[in-house]
């Protein structure tokens, strides 16, 4: 009779973990074809355990349910606080789901528990990130330094240093990155940054050329890459990310429509020069000093010297206390009116505006002695 009795209870024991695992093994089935509904449904038919909990805070991610995943995964720690996936897992849903405080107990915890597992203390940096503690930095340089291997952290550190203008210290954990993965996108796009604010052009061009050829296209990206062939006189290809930037990311910006402007001047397009430097002072609500020197610049070069006038008059209405503008103007005059008279008048307002202090006293007041001379011959 006992030995019957014993027989029963292993079988009703087997017979009930077999179910368990039953309801475990369909729910995983289900959950791997994305049916997390039911899933869901067959998870909670098993025993409540750490696992199940753990397998249902999975289900609720999935469905993006974080404030449900984040509860259970708590009564999937609570029930076993040793179970570190759960824990870990519970730690880095908290920390996508800005729930800092819940993440950093979390990766502190890990972290001091398991201190040769770098992941945590990795995760414990990322929450200090998210915290905009300063010492964010320091636990990457840690990591990095333990690790030469962690690439996360070396581009973590590498990131600040380059935000810092720190290129030589930078340079070394970009290296290593792009030792690792030639192609790396981020390390790629750093070194970039890294020679464009070093004004070395032609290096971060080519480097923004790979990653144009990776698929890469993002605004810094294309104005970085035009400014650089700006600079050494590629204006076609200038042209060419100036374009792209106007078409695809914003064609209301000042600045580009300026800077396709000066790109087209140079190369002695002035039509198109004249057309985007007015469309950059139809856009503007601040001085338009830069924009009026341009075009003056320009029909100076065709020869229009009234329109040039012009310019500078307007040029001179934006900075009214400019020296430089108002003799520009005075030598814009002298160019333009046959009537020296009206010429001498510009050169006179010169002077008694900015007397002695001003930069080109000495030459005014030289061009007006000449005209005077001129008119007075011209009447003998």
């Amino acid at each position: 009779m006992s030995r019957l009795f014993f027989l029963f209870i292993i079988v009703y024991i087997a017979k009930a973990s077999s179910q368990t695992d039953g309801a475990l093994a369909i729910g995983d089935s289900l959950y791997a074809l994305g049916n997390y509904d039911r899933a869901i449904t067959y998870y909670e038919k098993a025993p409540s355990t750490s696992i199940q909990k753990s397998k249902i805070a999975k289900t609720y991610k999935a469905k993006g349910n974080n404030k449900k995943a984040l509860q259970y995964y708590k009564d999937a720690v609570t029930k076993n606080p040793d179970a570190v996936i759960s824990v870990y897992n519970y730690g880095k849903l908290a920390l996508d789901a800005g729930k800092l405080t819940i993440a950093d107990s979390v990766f502190e915890l890990l972290s001091k528990k398991y201190p040769n597992n770098l992941n945590y203390t990795y995760q414990k940096g990322l929450v200090q990130e998210a915290k905009r503690d300063s010492m964010s930095f320091m636990t990457f340089m840690f990591i990095a330094l333990k690790d030469s291997t962690h690439l996360n952290a070396a581009y973590k550190v590498a990131r600040r240093l380059v935000t810092k203008r720190n290129f030589n210290n930078a340079m070394p954990y970009i290296e290593r990155g792009l030792e690792a993965d030639p192609e790396s996108i981020r390390f790629l796009t750093l070194k970039a940054l890294v020679a464009y604010y070093s004004k070395n052009y032609h290096l971060s061009i080519k480097i923004f050329e790979k990653l144009l050829s990776l698929n890469q296209s993002n605004e810094q990206l294309h104005e970085n890459l035009a400014i650089s062939y700006v600079q050494t006189n590629q204006f076609e290809n200038a042209i060419e990310q100036y374009t792209i930037l106007i078409n695809e990311f914003n064609d209301k910006s000042p600045s580009w429509h300026f800077a396709l402007g000066n790109a087209y001047s140079a190369l002695r397009y002035f039509d198109k020069a004249i057309r985007h430097i007015e469309i950059a002072l139809v856009l503007q609500d601040v001085s338009l000093e830069r924009e009026y020197l341009a075009l003056a610049t320009i029909y100076k070069r065709q020869k229009d010297y009234k329109l040039v006038f012009e310019m500078m008059q307007k040029a001179v209405g934006e900075n009214p206390s400019s020296d430089t503008l108002q003799y520009q103007l005075a030598i814009s005059a002298d160019t333009y009116f046959e009537d020296k008279a009206s010429v001498i008048s510009y050169y006179e307002r010169y002077i008694s505006k900015f007397g002695e202090k001003g930069n080109y006293i000495e030459l005014a007041k030289q061009r007006v002695s000449d005209l005077k001379n001129e008119l007075h011959l011209s009447k003998d």
